[in-house]
C-alpha cells in the first residue's frame, strides 16, 4: 500500500488579536476612511507585544496559509488580546471569513489571556483620542485615571470565564461537530460544559471551586489526534470569598507546573489517549499554551544567578512535569506562551519527550509554523511574516500620538515592513522595560556606557574587579599595550569593536533569546562573530568570582553562546520512533546574510 498522505497543520501561537475597527462603545480616530478603535504607542512600547499591528498580522498569517493550500489550523491560545468580549467576537469574526472563504477548520485552546476562571474579570485600555490625548475603556465603572480624558464604562472590554468565554469560539474545536471522526474530553464525548467540571481547592484546604476543564482531543481526518490541553490553571485564593474580585489565581506564571498538582485528571486522561493512539495506529500530537520543557536552552540558573527570579524564569517548567508527560506516553508537543521560539528534548528511560515552542504573531521575531506529517518523520517548516507591510493609516495615526506627547518610539518608526517593526520594538524594549525591570543597577549602569571594546578589555583584567569599579578599570586598560596586544591576537583588532555599543549587544542578545537561529536573519555574521569572540575571552578565564563584573558578563556570554547553540528550530524534522531531530535545508545564519 501506498503511504497515506495527511494534510498538512498549520499552527499560530499567541496571535493576541486586537480588532481595530470593532465597535467597543468609544468613538476611537478617523484615519483615511476608517475609524480606528486604536491602541497607544506608548504601551507597546513598553509591552512584551505589539497591538495595533496584530489585526495585519494574523489576517496575513492567515493569507499565507490559504495561499499554501493549508485547511487545516492550530490555535495555540492567546488568540485575543486580553479575553475581552467584544475582541473574541473578533477572533470569530476573522476566523468564520476564513472557514467561509477557503473552507478552513481551526482548533483551539486556551492560553491565559483569553478566559479567566469562572466568573471572569474586568479588563481595562488605554485608547487614542482625536487630539492625541487618551481615554480609558472599562468594564470596571468603578475605574478611574486622572490622565485620560475620560473613563468609559464598557461591558464589552470584559474578559469572561467559562464557559461563556468559549461561546465566541465553539466552532473553533472546543465543542464536537458533526464532520469530526472522533472527538471526546477528559469527562466522556459529551461536550456539554455541565459534564466538564472538576475540584479545585485553595492551598489552605478550606476553600473548594467546580471550575471547568476545556481539553479535547479531536480526529480531524483519518489517523491523526490532535490533543488540545487546556493547561489554564485557577486555584481559589485563601480566605476569599468565591465570586469577589480576587478569589483565583490564575496559571500564567505556574503553568504545566500547576496542572501536575490541581488538574491530575487531565495527565490520567492523557496517559489513555496515548495508550490507544498507539494500539490504534494514530499519529498522536499534542498542544497546549504552556512549555513543557525549557525553551531556553537551559539558562535558567544562570538568569536566576545574575538577575535574580525573574518573569520568564517564573514560568519556566519543572523537571518533574517532563517526567509526567513522558509516563503519559506524550513524545511531541506545541507550545506558546513565552514567545520563545525554540526547541527542547528530554529523554527518559528509552523515551523522549519534544517541546515545539513557537513564536508569537506579535513579538519578534513574528512566525508560524507549518507541519508536514510523515510515516517516518514529522517535518517542521518556520515561516516568517516579516514581510508584511506597515499600514499607512496606523502610521499616521501614531503621528497624532508622538507629536503631543513627545513619546521615543526609537526605530519603530523609521521602518516600512513588519519584521523591521518587531525587529526595533524588541530592542527598544531593552532600555524601556528589561533593564529598568530585570537588570541590577550596577550591570545596568555598564551596559548603558560601555561598548564591546570594553568589554573585551574587561575581560582580559586578570583581577576580578567590582561593577562599579570597571570603567576605571577599563580606562586603565585602555592603555596598557600588553591588553591591546592580546586583543589583537584574539582577533579583536577590528575598529568596529567600539562602534558597536554593549546597548545593541544586549538587544541582539534578547532577539537571540526569543528567536533562536532566527535571529540570525538580522544579526550580521560578522557581528556575531564578534560577539563569540569577546565571549570567549571571558570563557577562558575563570572567574570563580560571582560579584565580580568580569564573573557576571561571563554569564551574560555564555546564555547568549547557548542561545545560539541549540537544537534546530527553524526548519527541521522529527523522527516518529526515536525523536531524533535534523535540520532541514542550512542553517539560518548559513543561508541569509541579516536584515540589519
Amino acid at each position: 500500500m501506498p503511504p497515506v498522505k495527511h494534510p498538512r497543520i498549520a499552527i499560530v501561537a499567541d496571535a493576541h488579536f486586537h480588532d481595530l475597527y470593532a465597535d467597543y462603545g468609544f468613538p476611537g480616530v478617523v484615519q483615511g476612511d476608517r475609524r480606528l478603535t486604536f491602541r497607544l504607542l506608548a504601551d507597546t512600547a513598553r509591552s512584551t507585544r505589539v497591538f495595533n499591528e496584530s489585526y495585519f498580522a494574523l489576517h496575513h498569517t492567515l493569507d499565507d496559509i490559504a495561499s499554501r493550500g493549508i485547511r487545516h489550523v492550530v490555535l495555540l491560545g492567546d488568540y485575543s488580546d486580553d479575553g475581552q468580549v467584544e475582541t473574541v467576537r473578533g477572533v470569530k469574526r476573522v476566523l468564520d471569513h476564513y472557514a467561509a472563504r477557503f473552507g478552513m477548520r481551526f482548533y483551539a485552546t486556551v492560553g491565559n489571556h483569553d478566559i479567566f476562571g469562572a466568573d471572569g474579570r474586568h479588563r481595562a485600555k488605554r485608547f487614542l483620542n482625536e487630539d492625541g490625548s487618551y481615554s480609558i475603556l472599562s468594564s470596571d465603572p468603578h475605574m478611574r485615571d486622572r490622565g485620560a480624558h475620560a473613563v468609559i464604562a464598557s461591558d464589552r472590554m470584559y474578559c469572561q470565564g467559562y464557559p461563556d468565554g468559549l461561546d465566541a469560539m465553539a466552532d473553533f474545536g472546543f465543542y464536537p461537530r458533526p464532520d469530526d471522526l472522533h472527538w471526546e474530553t477528559p469527562f466522556g464525548t459529551d461536550g456539554d460544559p455541565a459534564t466538564r467540571l472538576y475540584d479545585v481547592h485553595s492551598p489552605d484546604g478550606k476553600t473548594t471551586r467546580r471550575l471547568m476543564d476545556a481539553s479535547y482531543l479531536v480526529e480531524p481526518f483519518a489517523g491523526v489526534w490532535l490533543l488540545m490541553i487546556d493547561a489554564n490553571v485557577f486555584v481559589p485564593v485563601d480566605g476569599a470569598t468565591p465570586g469577589e474580585e480576587g478569589d483565583l489565581a490564575d496559571s500564567t506564571s505556574a503553568g504545566w507546573n500547576a496542572m501536575l498538582v490541581h488538574k491530575r485528571f487531565v495527565l490520567d486522561w492523557m496517559e489513555d489517549v496515548a495508550r490507544r493512539a498507539r494500539l490504534e495506529g494514530k499519529c498522536l500530537l499534542a498542544f497546549s499554551h504552556y512549555p513543557v520543557l525549557d525553551p531556553l536552552d537551559a539558562t535558567v540558573a544562570d538568569e536566576v544567578a545574575l538577575l535574580g527570579r525573574t518573569g520568564m524564569s517564573e514560568r519556566i517548567p519543572q523537571a518533574d512535569v517532563a517526567q509526567a508527560l513522558i509516563a503519559a506516553g506524550i513524545d511531541v508537543h506545541f507550545s506558546g506562551h513565552l514567545h520563545v521560539n525554540d526547541t527542547a528534548r528530554h529523554d527518559s528511560d528509552r523515551r523522549f519527550l519534544i517541546n515545539v515552542a513557537m513564536p508569537s504573531l506579535v513579538a519578534f521575531p513574528g512566525a508560524y509554523k507549518v507541519l508536514t506529517i510523515g510515516e517516518q518523520s514529522l517535518d517542521i517548516e518556520t515561516v516568517g511574516i516579516d514581510a508584511m507591510p506597515l499600514d499607512a493609516d496606523v502610521r499616521q495615526a501614531y503621528d497624532r500620538e508622538i507629536v503631543p506627547s513627545r513619546l521615543d518610539a526609537g526605530g519603530m518608526l523609521d521602518v516600512t515592513d513588519y519584521g523591521g517593526f518587531l525587529f526595533e520594538h524588541l530592542g527598544h524594549l531593552v532600555g524601556r522595560r528589561y533593564l529598568k525591570r530585570e537588570w541590577p543597577k550596577d550591570i545596568t549602569a555598564l551596559i548603558r556606557s560601555l561598548d564591546l571594546a570594553d568589554l573585551a578589555m574587561l575581560a582580559l583584567i586578570d583581577e576580578p574587579v567590582a561593577a562599579v569599579d570597571a570603567k576605571v578599570a577599563i580606562v586603565a586598560a585602555r592603555s596598557d599595550p600588553g591588553v591591546q596586544q592580546l586583543l589583537t591576537e584574539a582577533g579583536l583588532g577590528s575598529p568596529q569593536l567600539p562602534c558597536i555599543s554593549a546597548m545593541v549587544f544586549l538587544a541582539d542578545w534578547y532577539r537571540l533569546r526569543m528567536g533562536s537561529e532566527l535571529a540570525f536573519d538580522w544579526i550580521a555574521p560578522e557581528r556575531m562573530a564578534l560577539y563569540r569572540a569577546v565571549g570567549q575571552l571571558f570563557a577562558d578565564s575563570d572567574w570563580s568570582g560571582a560579584g565580580s563584573a568580569q564573573a557576571r558578563f561571563a554569564l551574560i556570554f555564555r546564555m547568549f553562546e547557548k542561545y545560539a547553540g541549540g537544537l534546530p528550530s527553524g526548519n527541521f524534522s522529527i523522527d516518529r520512533a526515536d525523536g531524533t531531530i535534523t535540520r532541514i535545508g542550512p542553517r539560518q545564519q548559513e543561508k541569509n546574510s541579516s536584515r540589519r
